[in-house]
């Protein structure tokens, strides 16, 4: 088995997806060195970190972090943070196969084996083999029986070699238990411990269980009956509360039903009724915005006037001539027919103002007699009328709660003053008379409604009568201008016959007195200027025609605002009438709605379910009163009975279930124990003889390589045994008994390793003694003897080298191309003694977006000097 390909994405300084091929080389029988060169800071150690994270480290102070998601991309100034770390490990496993192994299921089976860990930012992760989710034990197994160090020498740190020497011997042994080999037995092991605690436990526990059990079951018994009868009045009870709320909460659904279908329709009718009056609006607004004066009519005025200049000039010249006519006649002695010219004149003329003043009324009663009629009066009196027949015919609903009094209190004198169950009794009977006083209000609200409605009724029609009396006084006021103006236009008619009349009269005198020759001219004057009178008379009717056709027009355009305006008042009407009773509706939506949410409440509170009360449907019509009644008998009867867990049945035959089970199950642990502590035992002996085996060799090997870095000297590996003063007894019992029961079956009976190593020349007594370079040299024999004595398929050294000199560098270059034969070795290096040894050499540098990049070369094939030298710059 070797590593073939490692993949790393989004992991520390490796944002993006880079691989990692490692070649097996078989020259000269050598698996092959890898060498990863770069720059300081440029994320070299990023790639041991990824194999060791792969391979399942928990700790973020070994990955150099201070939390798990520290090992995710964090990005920089020029890329974005990742949201999830991805490494995944391919292992070559050709020549292994086919080996009969102990799991047929185990990966090691496969020709491949792909071992792959993710993180996410929110926390979540993964392990997978083979694209199998798999738990981290699996994982630790794996790496156990492939002999695969997971904290210790399969990926040796920068801070390994230096602080090897500085670990207690406790903390050595764990290390060496990787080391010999028996780590994946460690794990059968403690797991076989865990196991066997887990079933002492179990079987102490199911002791007592049996213990309390037993008496448990007498009291089971003597519950059950009780359960039984219980059982049966709450599936009574059940049947009747839904009886009874579903009859309640039905009727409550239908009324909201039809209110909720009336408000739809008095909704659209208010819609509908708006919409109109906002058209009639419009239309007012268009005609308001029209302009008040009309061109036409001002220029008719204006020749009116100037016609009427020409009228008076001419009036004035007529009274002149008549002045003189009437001279004439008087000195002629003529007196009686100047005086009867000059009453013809008078009487003209007032005949003349009389007929203006006639059609002037006559425009006015036309305007007046033209204007829409008034229906706010009558709609005002059929208001009042339909109040007051509401109020009279108003009889408020009388409470009916005497009889329920009566009843409480007959029941109340017939208690037994000395009866033992009389409190009882008592509150049976206050819980069934609040019960009845609460149904009763629930459905007769008319009780608390009705005053409020008849309040209500009693304001309406008080300000209905204020508004009938508003519109009776403006009907009157108008009445008694249209009857004045018709007065006065019979009072000028009647005065414009009499003129006529006194007219003729006078006409017919002055025919019969004759005309003097003198005043002849004159008259023929007088009768030019009467002829052009009546010329411009007939002129001014005429303009007067006209003014009064557009005057006409405008006429019909105010009644045709009028007629809007009293179109727009009715719709108005209409809509505060509908909005009212829209408004009653709603406010017995609300109160329909405040009764089903308290029948509701009270239906919850009974434990059923709104879904069950809607399911269900009664046969026939119920007596409320009755079920109700029923209800509360079945109450006072589960009240006597008590409480009773209603799993007391479920229980009693489970405890008998449990009983024969706990003791199966205690038969079941105690050959279980057996046999877990025949395998412990079995294992601890297989960990002891492996164990001391390998440490030889180990130890051995670790001389050997002392010597060759040191050029001499002695260093050896000593075992350190638990001592006596460990098995002392600590203050809680049950910690004491642990401790003792897993020191019974530990392993190797080993505390820890305790090393000696000493220089050629030199006289130490502890490793505390040797300087730093010689720490470094020490720790990197004993690796390297690890490694040849229990090869792992390959090693990840993270610059052990950065302590040593060159001398140093290249005995240790000596030792791992030795090594190579067994192990596979990638080093993260700045050593030219291990780079020149490589056979494939990655280059690690970094952008200033922060991300870690791969160069690749091998050395056999490269010829170019110059791109070998540049790559290990």
């Amino acid at each position: 088995m070797y590593l073939e390909k490692l993949e790393i994405q989004g992991f520390k300084s490796f944002a993006n997806k880079n691989i990692l091929i490692f070649p097996q080389e078989q020259k000269a029988g050598k698996k092959g060195l890898t060498a990863v060169v770069g720059p300081n800071g440029s994320g070299k150690s990023n790639i041991a970190d990824a194999v060791r994270w792969v391979l399942g480290e928990q700790s973020s102070k070994a990955l150099r972090g201070k939390k798990s998601e520290d090992v995710i991309f964090s990005g920089s100034d020029k890329k974005g943070k990742m949201a999830m770390a991805e490494v995944s490990l391919y292992l070559n496993n050709e020549d292994k196969a086919r080996q009969d192994l102990e799991d047929a299921d185990s990966p090691l089976h496969y020709s491949e084996i792909v071992i792959t860990r993710r993180l996410f930012r929110n926390g979540d992760s993964e392990y997978l083999i083979n694209s199998k989710r798999v738990r981290l034990s699996d994982i630790q197994m794996l790496l156990a029986r492939a002999n695969f160090g997971q904290k210790t020498y399969s990926v040796i740190g920068q801070g390994l070699v230096e602080n090897f020497l500085n670990t207690s011997p406790a903390e050595r042994k764990d290390f060496f238990d990787e080391a010999t080999g028996v780590k994946k037995f460690q794990i059968k092991r403690d797991a076989a411990l865990n196991k066997l605690q887990g079933s002492h436990e179990n079987l102490e526990q199911a002791s007592l269980l049996v213990a309390e059990i037993e008496p448990r079951l007498k009291t089971l018994t003597r519950q059950i009956e009780k359960l039984r009868k219980r059982a049966v009045l709450e599936e009574e009870l059940k049947l009747e509360q839904l009886k009874y709320f579903s009859q309640l909460w039905q009727g409550l659904n239908f009324k909201l039903k039809n209110l909720n279908e009336e408000l739809l329709v008095l909704e659209k009718s208010d819609r509908d009724l708006n919409s109109q009056l906002e058209k009639i609006n419009l239309e007012l607004s268009s005609l308001e915005n029209q302009p008040e004066e009309n061109s036409d009519k001002q220029g008719l005025e204006t020749q009116l006037q100037s016609l009427r200049s020409e009228i008076s000039q001419n009036s004035r010249e007529l009274a002149q001539i008549e002045t003189r006519i009437e001279i004439g006649l008087e000195k002629s002695g003529k007196f009686d027919l100047s005086w009867l010219l000059k009453k013809q004149s008078e009487i003209k003329n007032s005949l003349e103002s009389l007929e203006k003043e006639v059609e002037i009324l006559n425009k006015e009663l036309e305007e007046a007699e033209s204007l829409p009629a008034d229906n706010s009066l009558a709609e005002a009196k059929l208001k009042i009328s339909q109040l007051e027949e509401k109020i009279l015919s108003f009889k408020p609903k009388q409470p009916e709660i005497k009889s329920l009094v009566n009843d409480f209190w007959h029941k109340f004198k017939s208690l037994d003053l000395d009866a033992s169950d009389l409190a009882e009794k008592i509150k049976s009977l206050q819980f069934e008379f609040e019960q009845g006083i609460k149904n009763f209000f629930n459905n007769s609200p008319a009780i608390l409604e009705e005053p409020a409605e008849l309040n209500t009724w009693k304001q309406d029609l008080a300000a209905w009568q204020q508004t009938r009396s508003q519109l009776e006084e403006k009907d009157q006021e108008k009445r008694l201008q249209l009857f004045a103006l018709k007065q006065k236009k019979e009072i000028k008619s009647n005065q414009i016959r009499e003129a006529k009349k006194e007219l003729a009269d006078i006409e017919i005198k002055i025919s019969s007195q004759g005309e003097q020759e003198d005043v002849a001219s004159l008259n023929k004057e007088r009768d030019g200027l009467l002829k052009n009178k009546q010329d411009l008379s007939h002129k001014e009717q005429a303009l007067l025609q006209k003014i009064a056709i557009i005057e006409g027009e405008e006429r019909v355009s105010r009644q045709k605002v009028f007629s809007l305006q009293r179109e727009g008042q009715d719709l108005q009407a209409k809509i505060n009438k509908n909005s009212l009773h829209l408004n009653e509706v709603r406010v017995k939506i609300a109160r329909e709605e405040t009764k089903l949410e308290d029948l509701e409440k009270d239906i919850r509170q009974e434990e059923l379910s709104i879904s069950d009360i809607e399911g269900h449907k009664n046969e026939e019509e119920i007596e409320v009163e009755v079920v109700f009644s029923r209800i509360s008998n079945i109450k006072r009867q589960l009240e006597i009975i008590g409480g009773i867990d209603p799993e007391t049945e479920i229980e009693y035959k489970e405890a008998k279930e449990r009983f024969d089970f706990l003791h199966k199950q205690s038969l079941d642990l105690e050959n279980t124990i057996n046999s877990l502590e025949k395998i412990i035992s079995e294992l601890d002996l297989k960990i002891r003889e492996q164990f001391d085996t390998e440490f030889k060799v180990i130890d051995k090997h670790f001389n050997e390589y002392f010597k060759r870095l040191f050029s001499g000297g002695q260093a050896q590996l000593i075992k350190i045994y638990n001592s006596d003063e460990e098995d002392l007894e600590t203050e809680d019992e049950k910690v004491t008994q642990k401790i003792k029961f897993l020191k019974k079956h530990n392993a190797t009976g080993l505390s820890g390793i305790e090393i000696k190593a000493c220089p050629p020349g030199k006289k130490i007594n502890s490793i505390s003694m040797l300087s730093g370079g010689e720490r470094a040299l020490t720790s990197i024999a004993l690796i390297c003897a690890i490694i040849n004595a229990n090869p792992a398929p390959f090693v990840f050294l993270d610059e052990v080298d950065a302590a040593l000199d060159e001398a140093n560098s290249e005995r240790l270059a000596g030792i791992l191309d030795d090594l190579s034969s067994k192990s596979q070795f990638i080093t993260i290096t700045h050593n030219r003694a291990s780079m020149k040894r490589a056979g494939l050499l990655y280059g690690v540098t970094m952008g200033d977006d922060g991300v870690s990049r791969l160069l690749s070369i091998k050395l056999e094939e490269a010829k170019n000097s110059d791109k070998i030298s540049k790559l290990l710059k």
